[in-house]
């Protein structure tokens, strides 16, 4: 466990009637402010979580501004994953959400993610979001949640639990926490295991996170196929599930340009007997690759959203 140090302003205990939000930060003393401004909740408990960053100074800075805030800083860094289960850890409140350093709440999320856990058994909300690529914002077309697998909600239902949606009611989750062993994809990993575990999941339809994609997020590509295929095996149970995981990656790794962590998601798939339209499917997105073309389609396809 990698030791932590806290700000002054210390947890009063669980309450019921507030929220904690859980900021995991790295680097990320740029994009902080808007994150912090986008809480329009006053009496809430905002836990920024950093992860040993080289921007430590400027972070507490602005930790210190906001008197809703605590600093807890790590002495070494872990990664998301351990700084959201340490939020759950130190929250002084039932209610809980998570909240990256790059996003931003969209007005009255807090409140209503507070009401529905108030009037809900589950563990887990996840929820809708927007995509904000520094040029333009839109509506992530997502499907929604009710009830059933939520492993083929992930990747076969049109469905999605991104980090920054994820809410939780401590009291209800039990033990359930996010994994410091998963390199990637720590927000499905974390919704499956509370799934699996039966505690319950939500789906809040309100369009309620801006999410802000952007080159300076993304891992690099050989950390990406290794954490990927690690996550496939482990955390996707079933064999067509974890088949068009593969095929997700495999066409977003072409949409970055990345041929070579194309090829090992495309090996990783062939070995699971694919069906003929994931197999022919999967080789000619490699060949309109080869010849130029995929990138350009991916854009002209996104201009038409």
């Amino acid at each position: 466990m990698s030791g932590v140090s806290s700000t002054s302003r210390s947890p009063a205990g669980q309450r019921a009637d507030r929220a904690t939000i859980v900021i995991p930060c790295f680097n990320a003393s740029a994009t902080l402010p808007r994150a912090l401004a986008s809480i329009d909740e006053p009496e809430v408990e905002i836990l920024v979580i950093d992860d040993a960053s080289q921007d430590g100074k400027a972070i507490a800075d602005l930790v210190a501004k906001d008197p809703r805030a605590r600093l807890i800083a790590k002495d070494r860094r872990v990664n998301a994953a351990h700084s959201r289960a340490l939020g759950i850890q130190q929250a002084s409140c039932d209610t809980i959400l998570f909240l990256d350093a790059d996003d931003a709440y969209r007005p009255g999320h807090v409140a209503r993610r507070c009401a529905m856990h108030r009037g809900n058994p589950a563990g887990v909300a996840i929820g809708r979001f927007r995509l904000n690529d520094g040029q333009r914002e839109w509506d992530m077309p997502l499907s929604a949640y009710s009830g059933g697998s939520l492993e083929t909600y992930i990747f076969a239902g049109g469905g999605d639990a991104r980090s920054s949606t994820l809410s939780v009611s401590r009291r209800a989750l039990g033990g359930t926490t996010f994994d410091p062993a998963l390199r990637k994809h720590q927000d499905w990993g974390f919704a499956l295991a509370a799934w699996r575990e039966g505690r319950g999941v939500m789906f809040d339809p309100e369009y309620g996170v801006v999410i802000h994609i952007g080159a300076a997020t993304r891992m690099s590509a050989s950390a990406q196929v290794e954490a990927s295929l690690a996550f496939a095996r482990d955390h996707i149970g079933d064999v067509a599930n974890r088949r068009r995981f593969l095929m997700a990656r495999l066409r977003t790794s072409l949409r970055h340009g990345d041929r070579h962590a194309a090829r090992e998601f495309r090996r990783a798939l062939l070995a699971l007997a694919p069906r003929p339209s994931e197999r022919w499917g999967s080789a000619a997105m490699m060949v309109a690759a080869q010849v130029g073309i995929a990138a350009p389609l991916h854009r002209l396809m996104a201009a038409h959203r």
